[in-house]
């Protein structure tokens, strides 16, 4: 057998196993969703039959101990499930109320010099440097300040 036989051999069996593997894979799948579907229409019924043991049982029609403690559960239930939903009523009806807006002070900065002019020292008393006022804080600074030393912001 030579080297092109061998290989093409592996190929084949390959196929064969892939071939194998989805027909595999497809029939789970199918006897998945069929088992599915039968234990669906199980728990169909046997709610139907838990719904017509509870009615009888609330007529008189059925006694039985365990019966009517499991009756007494649903009705405690029943009674929770409508307080939640009255719950989540109220909490879907919220809205958002927007605080008033409040001024703030800004907190106290650091004095940061904007120039390094000294006055000269013959003056023995020189008037305070014009100021001017952040837009978006309220900081006074030099009039020469191109940002403002407190927040930062660019002033014109």
């Amino acid at each position: 057998m030579g080297f092109l036989d061998q290989i093409s051999k592996q190929i084949s069996q390959g196929v064969d196993r892939a071939k194998f593997e989805a027909e595999k894979f497809q029939k789970t799948t199918r006897l998945q969703g069929e088992v599915n579907e039968v234990q669906r229409q199980v728990d169909t019924r046997m709610y139907e039959l838990g719904q017509r043991a509870y009615e009888l049982l609330r007529a008189g029609q059925i006694h039985s101990a365990s019966l009517n403690e499991l009756s007494a559960a649903i009705d405690q239930l029943r009674s929770s499930l409508v307080a939640k939903e009255e719950e989540l009523k109220q909490a879907q009806t919220e809205v958002f109320v927007e605080p008033p807006p409040t001024y703030t002070p800004p907190p106290p900065s650091q004095q940061v010099p904007i120039s390094y002019e000294t006055p000269p020292a013959s003056d023995p008393y020189t008037p305070p440097p014009p100021t001017k006022v952040c837009g978006a804080c309220g900081f006074q600074m030099p009039v020469t300040a191109m940002f403002c030393p407190n927040c930062g912001s660019r002033v014109a």
